[in-house]
């Protein structure tokens, strides 16, 4: 009884499918789905000898490595160097010990000779860079001294110096240096027997030591052919940093014949 129900059916269906193509009408075909693509097994290109397991870093870019711990890179973290403020250079240290300078000061001369009165004077210095490890330096000071309670007594004295030098940076914060040149010394005195002038050639070693940000501290000996005037002197100084450019002197000289002290500015480039 079912199979002739099943027949009727199937019949029924191709002349109702006839019937649709007739007016133009097809039944909708399922589309078919797309072939999926195979992945390639990543552990199958590896020798036994790695236990199929890829090394450290395998499928990266080539020439790329991983970081190790601790590396700058570790974690995918560049550092970058930090930007120094406007300027800094110029406050540095090693900034103290520049060859280029202009510096003024007061000067106090005592001499060791009895019958010359101390003496009050300005003196200035100027130094240039010519090209490493020269430079060139010139100085002049001027004294006066009223000779005590005889008016007649009273005299100048003054200074003149020209010479080069070199330098040898030990570290930046650490210089030796020699200058070689020559001096002029004159005294002008109401009294004869105290007068003269003296002309020399001097050689004067010596040392700069930045010690801190701040303070400059120098020392040297100079050798002179004066006949009248101090031979050998020793100098020591201290600069203190007030501005960017801008020192604080202190100083003096210890002579053979005379003792200088020294106080006033220094302005550097």
């Amino acid at each position: 009884m079912k199979s002739p129900f099943f027949l009727s059916a199937l019949v029924s269906l191709s002349w109702a499918s006839c019937g649709l193509a007739q007016y133009g009408y097809t039944p909708p075909v399922p589309p078919t789905p797309p072939q999926m693509p195979t992945a390639p097994d990543p552990y199958a290109t590896y020798p036994a000898s790695t236990g199929g397991v890829p090394p450290a870093g395998a499928g990266m870019d080539v020439g790329y490595s991983a970081p190790t711990y601790g590396s700058p890179t570790y974690g995918g973290y560049q550092s970058q160097p930090l930007a120094g403020a406007p300027g800094a250079a110029s406050f540095g240290a090693d900034a103290m010990l520049s060859y280029g300078y202009l510096e003024g000061y007061y000067q106090y001369t005592d001499f060791k000779n009895s019958s010359i009165d101390p003496a009050s004077g300005l003196g200035v210095a100027l130094s240039a860079k010519l090209f490493d490890p020269l430079f060139i330096k010139g100085g002049f000071n001027w004294a006066s001294g009223n000779g005590g309670s005889e008016s007649d007594d009273g005299f100048d004295f003054s200074a003149f110096s020209l010479g080069v030098g070199a330098y040898i940076p030990v570290s930046a914060r650490f210089h030796l240096m020699c200058e070689v040149g020559g001096a002029y010394y004159k005294m002008d005195a109401d009294r004869d027997s105290i007068s003269f002038s003296d002309g020399a050639l001097y050689v004067h070693p010596g040392v700069r030591v930045a010690a801190t940000r701040s303070l400059e501290l120098v020392g040297g000996l100079m050798f002179t052919s004066a006949d009248d005037y101090d031979s050998i002197i020793f100098d020591v100084g201290a600069y203190w940093r007030m501005f960017s450019a801008l020192d604080l002197k202190i100083g003096a000289d210890f002579g053979d014949e005379s003792t200088a002290w020294k106080a006033g500015l220094r302005v550097r480039w």
